[in-house]
């Protein structure tokens, strides 16, 4: 669908990464630039580049050295080519290398000039650093995650990195579509820190209502009750009781006699220990498995806590089709959206330089400067099997 827009792509590690993923899933073309020699950080994150090969796939990798200003003069030209340019160095990084929106600008009037932050374009911490769990610390999210009385804990994915690239993904094709209405290019600014307000959106504003603030609940919900994850014989279900239907459908089940303190959801969630403690005696009885069976029966929600690998086994991932080869023997997510029309295979992810002749020749470098530049070491020309196979 975006077939024909052509991205070039200065970010390294999880979150500028993540939203060029989306785009180059979608069909644009992403030149990724990556450091001589190292390329992204991702690629030595443990284990065995996980990280970047869920992130990766498809693009097209130059390496490129953007430390010396022929370096940065190599980024200029290709921009003169691209659609979108987006960067995630810390705040006024990008100004002093001399990769700004007013040189990309003059590279390409109409570009979009993407920038993708820790802590956003400007305020006290804008030249700061940060990464996922920092910010989740900072924005509050450490603070209603975990079990109940800790001091709460990180959630378990990159969700600030991947979030704040799936934002940055939909504000730069906002701009591509403002573009083709004005043919004027935009400037689209995102980050960790506020894609974390964003996501604490209605503890917020609970606070401001209740004066209190909230605290890890574990599974349970400060919304509803019975909601939660409950032990069974042989592992663990999560049962989700949204109103008082559900509850009445859940008590027919489980043979639990009628009480006034939990006739009400207003009702349960107050006296949610107590309810907890009886239904967790009731769970105890039976395996996850039969109970399954008995609440789809009854179209109760419930679901198994099933591990990373139970998931890879899951037969409703196997009737979706969600997940495509990577690389020999590995498999990866696709995006999680579905049209029409199929989206084209991405391809595996990008060996170390592996495109730097191919991108440099298809943007008017003849062979003379590209031998030039490889002599002096401001690209690499190679195709590092390691990490992309």
């Amino acid at each position: 669908m975006l077939a024909g827009i052509r991205v070039l792509d200065a970010t390294t590690n999880i979150s500028g990464p993540s939203a060029t993923m989306i785009l180059a899933a979608l069909g644009a073309e992403v030149i990724k630039i990556e450091r001589p020699a190292t390329g992204d950080d991702a690629r030595a994150m443990a284990p065995d580049s996980a990280y970047f090969i869920a992130i990766n796939c498809g693009k097209r990798s130059v390496a490129l050295d953007l430390s010396k200003p022929d370096g940065v003069a190599v980024a200029l030209r290709l921009a003169a080519s691209c659609d979108v340019f987006i960067e995630n160095f810390r705040g006024g990084k990008a100004e002093s290398m001399g990769l700004g929106e007013p040189a990309i600008r003059a590279a390409r009037a109409d570009i979009i000039y993407a920038s993708l932050s820790a802590f956003g374009p400007r305020g006290p911490d804008f030249e700061k650093p940060g990464y996922d769990a920092l910010v989740q610390a900072r924005t509050g999210i450490q603070s209603v995650t975990g079990e109940p009385g800790t001091a709460g804990a990180r959630v378990g994915v990159s969700i600030l990195d991947m979030g704040s690239g799936m934002w940055m993904a939909l504000g730069v094709m906002a701009g591509l579509f403002d573009r083709k209405r004005t043919g004027r290019g935009t400037r689209v600014d995102g980050s960790l820190f506020q894609t974390g307000v964003m996501w604490m959106a209605y503890h917020l504003i609970a606070r401001q209502m209740t004066g209190r603030d909230p605290r890890p609940q574990g599974t349970r919900h400060s919304a509803f009750a019975p909601y939660g994850d409950f032990a069974t014989a042989d592992s663990r279900i999560l049962i989700g009781i949204s109103n008082d239907r559900l509850f009445d459908r859940l008590c027919s089940i489980v043979a639990l006699e009628p009480d006034p303190r939990f006739s009400t959801n207003a009702g349960r969630v107050e006296h949610r220990n107590s309810l907890d403690a009886l239904l967790a005696a009731i769970f105890a009885q039976r395996t996850t498995t039969e109970w399954l069976q008995i609440f789809d029966r009854a179209g109760v929600p419930a679901s198994a806590v099933q591990s990373a690998g139970d998931l890879l086994n899951d037969p409703q991932l196997a009737a979706l089709a969600q997940m495509s080869e990577a690389i020999p023997g590995i498999l990866s997510p696709n995006l999680p959206i579905e049209f029409s029309s199929d989206l084209p295979a991405q391809g595996p992810p990008p060996g170390l330089g592996e495109h730097t002749r191919a991108v440099l020749t298809e943007a008017g470098f003849d062979q003379r400067e590209i031998e030039s530049l490889a002599e002096r070491r401001i690209i690499e020309c190679l195709h590092r099997q390691k990490n992309s196979a």
